[in-house]
This record gives C-alpha cells, sequence and structure tokens, in this order.
C-alpha cells in the first residue's frame, strides 16, 4: 500500500471545495515494479462528477512472449477522467452538468456519491491499461529457446510466422501438437 493514498469519502472531498492533492510514491501490492510508483494525483468534486488528473510512472519487469526471457518495460501515465456520480448518466443529467455525452473521454466510470474514491485503486488501474497486451523484449529478441532456427529475420519478434522465414521447410514446435491433431503431414496447407 503507497502511504497517504487511502480511500477518501466522496462528501469529504465535495466539502473540501478545492482538488484534493496526493504526492504518489511507493509501491503497489497488486503491480510488482523494480521501481517506486512515483507522480501526482488529483480530485476535484464537481457536482455529479469527480475529475481526476494524475501522472504516474514505474518500471516493471515482463516476461516476453516470444523468447520467455524478462525484460524491463517502463510504465508512464497522464491521465485525466470524469467519474459520474450516482446512477448510471442520462443525456438529460449529462447536459445538466454540462457535458457532452458523445465526447471521445466520455465518461465510463460511475461512483455512488454516498461512497468512498480509493486513489491507490485508481493509480494500479491507470498503470495496468498502460500494460503491453503483447510482450516483446525487443529487436533482439533471440526466439523460442531451444529452437534451432533462431536467425529467421532482421526483427526474431515480429509476427511473420512464414516457412520462408523459419527457414526450409521448418515447423514451429509450438504447432507440432495441432499438426498431430489435424493428422496432417508436411505437405498439408
Amino acid at each position: 500500500m503507497i502511504p497517504g493514498l487511502e480511500p477518501i469519502p466522496l462528501r469529504e472531498l465535495q466539502a473540501l471545495g478545492v482538488a484534493k492533492e496526493w504526492t504518489v510514491e511507493g509501491s503497489l501490492d497488486d503491480l510488482p515494479s523494480l521501481t517506486p510508483v512515483r507522480g501526482h494525483l488529483q480530485a476535484e468534486h464537481r457536482g455529479n462528477v469527480l475529475e481526476v488528473e494524475g501522472s504516474l510512472e514505474t518500471i516493471v519487469t515482463l516476461c516476453c512472449d516470444r523468447c520467455l526471457g524478462q525484460f524491463n518495460h517502463r510504465l508512464s501515465a497522464e491521465v485525466k477522467e470524469l467519474i459520474w456520480l450516482g446512477a448510471e448518466p442520462s443525456a438529460d443529467a449529462m447536459t445538466e452538468a454540462g457535458l457532452d455525452m458523445d465526447a471521445p473521454e466520455g465518461l465510463v466510470e460511475s461512483l455512488d456519491p454516498r461512497s468512498h474514491f480509493e486513489p491507490e485503486r485508481w493509480v494500479f488501474e491507470q498503470l495496468s491499461l498502460q500494460l503491453p497486451v503483447v510482450n516483446r523484449c525487443g529487436s533482439e529478441c533471440p526466439g523460442m529457446p531451444g529452437s534451432s532456427t533462431n536467425t529467421r529475420s532482421t526483427d526474431p519478434c515480429s509476427t511473420d510466422a512464414s516457412s520462408e522465414a523459419l527457414g526450409q521447410g521448418a515447423i514451429d514446435p509450438r504447432w507440432q501438437a495441432l499438426k498431430q491433431l489435424a493428422g496432417g503431414d508436411d505437405d498439408a496447407s
């Protein structure tokens, strides 16, 4: 848990009348990282909307999907989010609050106005959204461990899996089980 990022009641944020600011420096239990998460965060209660803004960064260790080696990856987020306070917003309520329902930043989240804002959870969610979908260690990736065809192309982590890139008739061993299930041989397409 990051010290100082304890949940705060929304009513307390409303009573402040100004934005509440936090300095972020520490480790998240649910997101192991090499460096502490650093940055700042502020939340302002604006009637039916909670405006949350933050700048965060850390470095995490990921596992390459191609060679299974570990590599470091910098995560950083510059985020501004509006969170609706109450039930799902209607078009009339949005217009009354001066917001455009079709705006690209749109309102995705909503909170019960009697609940709490959890800054640490918000930080975790924003950094998690920055994690890559496909983890590649880089252009110097050696490829699969134990593969004799590790020198496939100039970018071994590319998604080009054609037989030309793998060599003369070489088959990626990860596909061998599928090939056996299909009952195909080397000439099947």
